[in-house]
């Protein structure tokens, strides 16, 4: 039975977020740091939001030692944050992230050192005991990951020796020596895995009213018997792999920890020589556990952290175009999020889903660039291309001329263009449509961009979209590129 200490935790540091009139500071003293702005944001897992840009200065008149200093709003919230510093010179020229740091902020004054070219391992903690708890935390949980994979390693080593040598009669006499040596680190390893539950057990117990305390103990793991197979540690891994969480708890959204962990967990399904069926086929075993767990935690009513890990998960298999597990989390649980009177942008996603190639569109009607009414169905042809994009989307305006110059080529009289723009600006709109030489299609928009009707019917949330349909309005394709778009066509 799972513990619920950590919801009484978050209703504490709610309780203390309510409360607390006074603006609390954030000071980062930066050894050769470039003269770059810090941007500093919040951290809903992956998504990071940006809230202030802050200039380098000294950060006294006696130092050169510079820095940035900045106020927390009276209404910031309990969380992780953080502070981008900008791109190195390689970098740069690698296109890889900028350098950058994250903390935790739970209505305390922040004073931190650290050096541009390594924040987090030059990282000092000035003032913070939040950030103190945190930070020597994630030092010991590396030196325990470092050990613990180790003695992994070595006590699968011995393990394979061991059936080399049950397979191998000459080779018996080595038989008893393998086998204490095997057994030596499979206790070892169990040993070492006590000793971080017990040590992670201890810093929860003693400093349960800290919101880094609700992250740290996200870092238990199941106990894996060293004595077991890797295939025997892996199942019993994925099965129990949850025993310390709880998904009631609507603080774990403001980190990044609760989504490294889920992600941790998917990569124990992608294991070597899957082919890509086999692979999506595994992952879905883990997608339909993590949400199991969730629900498990939330039985009484819808919970942010539902829509939370569900938007990660949708994000993350949209980007490996896994679109088998996307249509599932669509028809499985869509209907479970959060309800509200306009389509968020995840329910849209899922509901995109569901628009599979077969099912029919819904009809409707728009006005044209003269302000003249167009009903769809009234011009459809036995193939049409229907495309959502706007002016001020850059991959809109370039994708429009490729259309065209296919168009041109191929001459096709059974094809017609239809675009839906989700402009604003009646002017901008026609300026876009007359830059890309389009004039000649039908183009549509009700200027009400992602709040329009048509926009809510076809679960736009990105632009460009694409659909090609039938005179029936039946969908027969959705090309995510003009490559796509061309290929279906054959020319």
């Amino acid at each position: 039975m799972k513990t619920r200490w950590i919801t009484i935790n978050s209703i504490l540091l709610l309780l203390a977020q309510i409360t607390y009139s006074q603006t609390s500071t954030l000071e980062i003293r930066i050894k050769n740091q470039p003269d770059y702005p810090v941007v500093i944001g919040t951290l809903r897992g992956e998504k990071f939001s940006p809230l202030d840009t802050l200039e380098l200065r000294r950060m006294n008149t006696n130092s050169t030692q510079k820095g940035v200093s900045w106020q927390f709003p009276v209404n910031a919230s309990i969380g992780m944050y953080r502070a981008i510093f900008g791109q190195t010179t390689y970098a740069r020229v690698m296109d890889e992230p900028p350098q950058q740091l994250d903390f935790i902020f739970n209505h305390e004054n922040i004073i931190l050192e650290t050096d541009f070219k390594a924040p987090l391992d030059s990282l000092k903690i000035v003032q913070s005991e939040e950030n103190l708890l945190w930070f020597n935390f994630l030092k010991k949980e590396q030196e325990f990951s470092d050990k613990l994979e180790l003695l992994e390693k070595e006590v699968d080593y011995f393990q394979a020796k061991l059936t080399e040598i049950k397979n191998a009669p000459d080779a018996k006499s080595s038989l008893r020596e393998v086998e204490t040596q095997m057994a030596r680190k499979a206790n070892a390893f169990n040993q070492m895995q006590l000793e971080r539950n017990s040590f992670i057990e201890k810093l929860v117990q003693e400093n349960e009213n800290y919101f880094s305390t609700g992250l740290i103990k996200l870092f238990q793991e199941p106990f894996q018997d060293g004595f077991l197979s890797r295939q025997e540690r892996r199942e019993y891994y994925q099965d129990e792999y949850f025993r310390y969480f709880d998904f009631s708890d609507e603080s774990l959204i403001h980190a990044t920890v609760l989504t490294d962990k889920i992600f941790d967990y998917l990569v124990t399904f992608n294991q070597p020589g899957l082919s890509n069926k086999q692979r999506e086929m595994a992952y879905l075993k883990g997608v339909n556990k993590i949400m199991r767990e969730i629900e498990q935690d939330n039985d009484e009513a819808a919970n942010p952290v539902f829509d939370f890990v569900l938007d990660y998960l949708v994000t993350g298999f949209e980007r490996l175009n896994m679109e088998g597990i996307l249509i599932h989390l669509a028809e499985n649980y869509s209907a479970k999020l959060c309800q509200s009177d306009e389509k968020t942008t995840l329910q849209r996603k899922l509901e995109a889903q569901k628009m599979k190639t077969g099912t029919v569109v819904p009809d409707f009607t728009l006005n044209d660039l003269n302000g003249d009414p167009v009903t769809l169905m009234h011009v459809l042809k036995p193939k049409n291309l229907i495309v959502f994009w706007a002016s001020w989307c850059p991959h809109c305006t370039e994708m429009l001329p490729q259309i065209k110059g296919w168009y041109n080529r191929v001459e096709n009289n059974e094809l017609e263009i239809i675009t839906v723009s989700l402009d604003t600006d009646k002017a901008k709109w026609q300026q876009a449509v007359f830059d890309a030489g389009f004039e000649a299609f039908y183009n549509l928009s009700d200027l009400q961009e992602w709040d329009g009707d048509v926009a809510e019917k076809y679960n736009i949330y990105a632009t460009p979209t694409m659909f090609i349909i039938d005179d029936n309005l039946r969908i027969l394709a959705k090309p995510i590129s003009v490559n796509e778009m061309i290929e279906y066509f054959g020319k």
